[in-house]
């Protein structure tokens, strides 16, 4: 916010302020409107012009700031700002979009790169061109080497890859632009193996995975295995036979500690057919895990799922004791965290637990849950809650709000069987 603040005052004064010179002009200007002082050697630690200092600011400086930005104090300024810095780029931004000029579209994201707005800038942009259907325009915008989008940190692009991917639902494009986006690496990676939308592997996203998987040439060896991975998935939630399966060590595959659990995973739903041990999988993945210096919950995740889908409450009871050891560190773990409480609550049910039934219940928080994987996990979460009902209206309500998600979903694997018989 801090960032944001020196941008809104920089605007305001119509150049950056990078020497004592431009430090002195400010300290004139909010002394001239405002009647107040705030000498250049404050502001030139503010601004980063003194590179030594290392001094925090005050809130005396960042209220002065602040109300020469027409706000009454830092703490109006940082619950308003962040919506008046993401809508005054627009009228900018409709017009260079309106011009049809590609160099000229990149180029006004790359002047907005360092801006700590830019993420928020960047997704209303792709999305206002993946509406319009501008595809070549977005390949080139993930191609462009100075945008540095690889960079973003893991949360920012799991924040970046669902407010752009959940675009991928509705948006009818072509066999070509899907094509274009798929061969492009960076827009696969911060978008496509973001945005798992596991509600729409049998409708819009499925084709994407289809298409990826017909055309193995065009994605790198991690993305081909993710995508080999999904369609697996979708043939068991299909009922059909595949044969293929994921030929992966996972033990030695280099990749994020999610997909080498999904990797594990869709091998834990070929053990029955391939006459393996579904233990001896999770134990090598425990080994994988153990041996990181960092106790990351994401190798579990698609396992939790797998054992979800499964009903194996043996699966899920050896999952909880091992994530014992795992720790929230990023924001994305919450929604893992989240699915971890789905697990515990049906393993409860599944023994019987009546007194942890209700405080399981109350950890689990769907504001909390990413938009790919919502109904997926509410699935899930009214199979529980239809089990635990105590009267017939309620589960009725349950049972009802299931089948619709199921019948969206329309994967032949969830229907009413699969709700009445969970936990026989």
């Amino acid at each position: 916010m801090i960032g944001l603040l020196k941008e809104e005052v920089e605007r305001k004064l119509g150049t950056e302020i990078r020497r004592r010179g431009e430090c002195q002009l400010l300290s004139d200007a909010i002394l001239q409107e405002q009647g107040e002082t705030l000498n250049y050697n404050t502001l030139r630690r503010f601004f980063g012009v003194d590179k030594k200092s290392n001094v925090i600011p005050s809130r005396n400086t960042l209220d002065i700031l602040s109300v020469f930005l027409g706000y009454s104090s830092y703490i109006q300024f940082t619950k308003q700002a962040v919506n008046f810095g993401s809508l005054q780029y627009q009228d900018e931004w409709f017009s260079v979009l309106n011009s049809g000029e590609e160099e000229r579209i990149v180029t006004y994201l790359k002047k907005k790169r360092t801006q700590s707005a830019f993420t928020d800038i960047f997704i209303r942009s792709m999305r206002e061109l993946i509406l319009t259907r501008r595809i070549q325009t977005i390949d080139l915008i993930f191609k462009s080497k100075s945008l540095g989008i690889e960079n973003f940190s893991y949360s920012e692009s799991v924040y970046v890859g669902n407010a752009i991917g959940i675009l991928l639902r509705d948006v009818e494009l072509s066999e070509k632009d899907y094509q274009t986006l798929l061969s492009n690496k960076t827009f696969v990676g911060s978008v496509v193996t973001i945005f798992v939308d596991y509600v729409g592997l049998n409708q819009r996203y499925g084709r994407i995975i289809t298409l990826a998987n017909n055309n193995s040439q065009i994605s790198s060896p991690q993305d081909f295995v993710f995508f080999e991975c999904l369609n697996n998935l979708r043939a068991y939630l299909m009922n059909q036979k595949n044969e293929k399966g994921v030929d992966v060590d996972f033990e030695t595959f280099k990749g994020h500690p999610i997909l080498i659990g999904r990797i594990a995973a869709v091998q834990i739903l070929h053990c029955e057919r391939l006459d393996i041990d579904k233990f001896s999988i999770l134990e090598k993945l425990e080994k994988r895990f153990l041996d990181e210096k960092v106790k990351r919950i994401d190798y579990f995740y698609e396992v939790n799922i797998v054992a979800l889908i499964m009903a194996d409450f043996e699966l899920m009871e050896i999952l909880g004791n091992i994530q014992t050891s795992t720790h929230i560190m990023q924001q994305y773990q919450i929604n893992h965290n989240q699915l971890s409480c789905i697990v515990n609550l049906m393993l409860a049910i599944s023994n019987g637990n009546n007194k942890e039934i209700p405080e399981l219940i109350d950890r689990i928080k769907p504001s909390l849950w990413v938009t790919s994987y919502f109904e997926f996990f509410d699935l899930f979460f009214q199979i529980a809650l239809n089990h635990t009902a105590n009267d017939l209206e309620n589960k009725k309500k349950h049972k009802e709000k299931y089948l619709r998600i199921s019948n969206k979903m329309n994967y032949q694997k969830f229907n009413k069987d699969y709700l009445k018989n969970y936990f026989v």
